[in-house]
C-alpha cells in the first residue's frame, strides 16, 4: 500500500500533551484540566487548577507573527500594570509571554491569560452594561496614550481594511463580478467620505484601537463590572473605529438601538468625541463590516471551510452592507 505524507494546514493541540509541556513553563498551580474551549481566529484552551482558571491561547500560524504577538502581549500587559480591567499575559518562568510549539504546519507560539471574572452577556447586554462598557473603553484609549512599544502591529488604516480586505472576498467570489464591484464601489466612497472630514492622526482621536470590543468579548460580574479580553484585532488607527466596531457587532447581535446608545454616553462621559469623531463612526461601520468580511475570507482552509462561504453568506452581508448606507 503506497503511504503519503500530506501537509497540514492548521492542527489542534491535545490538551493533555499542552499541560505535560507548555504549561510547565508558566507560573501557574499544576493544571488538572485543559480542554479546547473555543476555535477561532486562534485555538483557545480553558486551563483549569484547583486554585483559579486560566486561557491557553495558541496562536494560528497563518495570522499573526511572533512581532505582532509580542506587540499585543505587551499592550495587555502595560494596562494591567496600569489597573485596566482586562485579562492580562501570565509570564513564563524565565520572564518571556510566549511559547513556542512546533506543530505539524510550523512554528505556532501559546500564551498563557487570566481567565476574566464573571461571564459573556452577548446579546443580552443592558443598559448599564453597555454603558460601563463605554466607559472602559474610553479609559483604555486614555492609557494607551501612554503606550510605547518596540515591536510592529499592522495599522488600521484603509489599506489594511478595505483594501486587504476586498482581496480575500474577491479571490473567494470570482463568479459574483457585480456585487464584488458594489463593494469595490462602496470601499471608494469609504475613501472619500474619510478624507473629506480630515480626521486627525493624533491622540486622543488616533492612537492604538482595540480592535474588537463587544459585549462577546467581555465578562460581567454580578456586580455588572467587565472585564474585556481577546486584543487579537488591536492596532494604531483612529478610536471612532473602535466605537463602530462595537456598534457594527451590537447590530448584528441585533442588540436594541437605545443600548448601543448608552455605549457611545458612557464612552463620552469619560472623553467627548468631536463633531468629526461623531460624523466618522457611519462611515467606520462600513468599513468595519467590510474587515469583518476580510478576515472570515482569509481564515478559509485552517478555519472555515470553502464550502462555509455559500452564496447565502455573501448576500446577507451584502444587505447588512445596504441597511448600513
Amino acid at each position: 500500500m503506497t503511504q503519503f505524507v500530506i501537509p497540514v494546514i492548521h492542527s489542534i493541540f491535545d490538551g493533555a500533551a499542552l499541560i505535560a509541556t507548555v504549561l510547565g513553563e508558566y507560573s501557574i498551580q499544576q493544571p488538572y484540566s485543559c480542554k479546547l474551549y473555543k476555535r477561532g481566529l486562534n485555538d483557545t484552551y480553558l486551563v483549569e487548577t484547583e486554585g483559579e482558571n486560566y486561557i491557553l491561547r495558541v496562536y494560528r500560524r497563518s495570522w499573526h507573527n511572533k512581532e505582532e504577538i509580542d506587540f499585543e502581549l505587551e499592550l495587555l500587559a502595560f494596562l494591567h500594570q496600569q489597573q485596566q480591567p482586562i485579562a492580562y499575559p501570565i509570564a513564563r518562568t524565565d520572564g518571556n509571554f510566549t511559547t513556542e510549539v512546533l506543530a505539524p504546519e510550523g512554528v505556532r507560539y501559546a500564551s498563557v491569560f487570566s481567565y476574566a471574572p464573571g461571564y459573556a452577556v452577548n446579546e443580552k447586554l443592558d443598559h448599564k452594561q453597555s454603558y460601563t462598557l463605554g466607559e472602559v473603553l474610553a479609559k483604555i484609549h486614555q492609557t494607551l496614550n501612554k503606550f510605547q512599544s518596540s515591536f510592529s502591529r499592522p495599522v488600521l488604516n484603509n489599506e489594511y481594511l478595505l483594501d486587504w480586505s476586498i482581496l480575500k472576498i474577491k479571490s473567494l467570489y470570482q463568479d459574483r463580478a457585480k456585487d464584488i464591484n458594489y463593494f469595490q464601489q462602496q470601499i471608494e466612497i469609504i475613501k472619500s467620505q474619510l478624507l473629506e472630514i480630515k480626521l486627525s492622526l493624533l491622540a486622543p482621536e488616533y492612537g492604538i484601537c482595540v480592535g474588537d470590543v463587544h459585549s462577546g468579548n467581555a465578562h460581567f460580574t454580578k456586580q455588572n463590572q467587565p472585564t474585556l479580553f481577546d486584543f487579537d484585532q488591536c492596532g494604531y488607527g483612529w478610536r471612532a473605529f473602535d466605537i463602530a466596531k462595537f456598534l457594527h457587532a451590537a447590530m448584528k447581535m441585533k442588540i436594541d438601538i437605545t443600548v448601543r446608545h448608552s455605549f457611545i454616553e458612557g464612552y463620552q462621559a469619560i472623553r467627548q468625541l468631536n463633531e468629526t469623531e461623531i460624523a466618522s463612526i457611519p462611515i467606520f461601520i462600513k468599513a468595519a463590516h467590510i474587515w469583518v468580511m476580510g478576515i472570515s475570507a482569509n481564515a478559509v482552509d485552517d478555519v472555515l471551510a470553502y464550502g462555509w462561504f455559500d452564496n447565502d453568506w455573501l448576500d446577507g452581508r451584502l444587505s447588512m452592507l445596504r441597511d448600513f448606507e
